[in-house]
């Protein structure tokens, strides 16, 4: 009974703490959805503002964030957030992000390049990959209410 309960609670939890089970992987990714188009006027990310660059600024400190579109087909889109202090004219890139339009899901993409069949050799490192996968995703999603929390946003207007 108490395992019910538990799984009621962790079903109307955004990003629940259920972290390794592929329901809550897959919820984390369409919380991060909803929540990135909060961030991103969904309508910029189009083949027509490939490699574009947008910037916002925060209301109360000195790094700007940017926004550049790499890429954008029918049913995906990649794009790259990174940051710059105007202090010290450093900028260094923060999340890539992949978006599935169909599917209404957003996931933050692995910058290394391994063969999932020797990762994946046995169930453990399978779980092991997913329970990273999920707190990369849960991060991504905290990310995404600071970035709303400290006035972010881009649309048409903040092409660089």
């Amino acid at each position: 009974m108490m395992c019910i309960i538990k799984f009621m609670i962790q079903t109307y939890q955004n990003n629940s703490v259920s972290k390794n089970n592929f329901l809550s992987l897959m919820r984390s990714y369409e919380v991060n959805y909803r929540d990135l188009f909060k961030l991103v006027d969904i309508n910029i990310i189009n083949i027509k503002n490939l490699n574009k660059i947008y910037e916002s600024s925060s209301s109360n400190d000195d790094k700007k964030l940017s926004l550049e579109i790499k890429s954008v087909t029918n049913h995906t889109a990649e794009v790259r957030f990174s940051y710059s202090f105007s202090i010290s004219g450093l900028s260094y890139n923060f999340v890539d992000l992949k978006i599935y339009f169909d599917s209404n899901q957003v996931e933050i993409i692995s910058t290394k390049n391994y063969k999932h069949k020797k990762i994946c050799s046995d169930i453990s490192s399978f779980h092991n990959v997913r329970l990273s996968k999920w707190y990369k995703n849960y991060f991504v999603s905290h990310w995404i209410s600071a970035c709303l929390k400290n006035g972010y946003s881009f649309d048409a207007k903040t092409e660089v």
